[in-house]
């Protein structure tokens, strides 16, 4: 998997905005219900102009983000709610090679103090 975050910048100050993860098709387990990915920073800040998915993508919401007290430094994608957004739009989510996150959801997630095991 690689990770890219892209920036733009609000008040001046260059922030993140995008958190995209890509695999390449097959690499994720879409089999399982849940995937966890390492929380690694600093990142190279790519500018919001480069940001083109030029791969079947898929939008994660704060609802498909999830802590796990046994996975420290690690936040996790709930699957079956993206296999079936994918399924509802008319895709297949084999074909799928990366999310997107928006930081703004990360950050909050992160935040929380609610964990499932």
């Amino acid at each position: 998997m690689k990770i890219r975050v892209y920036h733009d910048y609000h008040e001046d100050k260059l922030v993140p905005l995008k958190y995209v993860i890509s695999f390449m098709k097959g690499e994720l387990p879409w089999d399982r219900d849940k995937v966890f990915v390492s929380i690694s920073a600093p990142f190279e800040p790519l500018g919001i102009e480069d940001f083109y998915p030029d791969s079947m993508a898929l939008t994660v919401t704060q609802g498909d983000l999830i802590l796990s007290a046994d996975k420290p430094g690690k936040f996790g994608i709930y699957l079956p709610a993206l296999r079936q957004r994918a399924t509802d739009g008319g895709v297949d989510y084999w074909d799928v090679e990366s999310f997107i996150i928006q930081v703004a959801d990360l950050e909050e997630l992160l935040q929380m103090n609610v964990f499932i095991a």
